[in-house]
């Protein structure tokens, strides 16, 4: 064998070994990286559905506290009828 190609061999052979090794890892890096990429996907998918159903959930809170406030003022409106009332009916009675 031709002592330059024997050198050149020797030289080369390592560097040929590693590129061979890294193929494989290349692919499962892909991999990897396309799972990766599938799983943000869902999350985003899922933080998109949870975002709107916060915003849902918001909007009936901000719909149930409205009513609340209307009821409880109507409750405070009907009480004040009420002891009106009761005074106009105490006046009358003469106590």
């Amino acid at each position: 064998m031709n002592p330059r190609v024997a050198t050149f061999l020797l030289l080369m052979l390592p560097a040929l070994a590693a590129s061979a090794a890294q193929r494989p890892q290349d692919r499962a890096t892909r991999a990897d990286s396309s799972s990766s990429r599938a799983r943000l996907d869902a999350l985003r998918g899922q933080e998109k559905r949870e975002d709107a159903e916060v915003r849902q959930l918001k909007t009936r809170v901000d719909t149930l506290e409205s009513h609340s406030k209307e009821a409880g003022q109507a409750l405070e409106e009907r009480d004040r009828r009420i002891a009106e009332l009761q005074r106009q009916l105490e006046a009358a009675q003469g106590h």
